[in-house]
């Protein structure tokens, strides 16, 4: 008797828009990244500069069904404002899988 084995795929739909962009951190803006998931999942927003190096990372909680809100002020974890410039940003699980991913943009004034 053939044992057979079933692959369930499950398709996880996230949808992440962040503004302003660009946004001015010396003149007080933030930048809001909002996200809505299918599912509950706890997850980590990761902010690098170009060079792939982690700047800013923030464990936050997204609700299934709901709009989740978190900001970013422009600020290192060490406290140092970040310069002008591009940034990338990614999202991931508590999986270590990455549910989206974009590039902001920093301009002070």
């Amino acid at each position: 008797m053939k044992q057979i084995s079933w692959l369930f795929i499950l398709l996880l739909t996230i949808t992440i828009i962040n503004y302003p962009n660009p946004f001015n951190p010396k003149g007080g803006e933030s930048a809001t990244f909002e996200c809505t998931s299918d599912s509950t999942l706890e997850t980590t927003l990761y902010i690098y500069d170009m060079s792939a190096r982690m700047l800013y990372q923030k464990v936050f909680s997204l609700t299934g069904g709901a709009t989740s809100r978190l900001t970013w002020n422009g600020y290192t974890d060490a406290n140092e404002r970040a310069a002008n410039g591009v940034y990338l940003y990614q999202l991931i699980d508590t999986a270590r899988n990455r549910v989206g991913r974009g590039k902001i943009w920093i301009i002070n004034r």
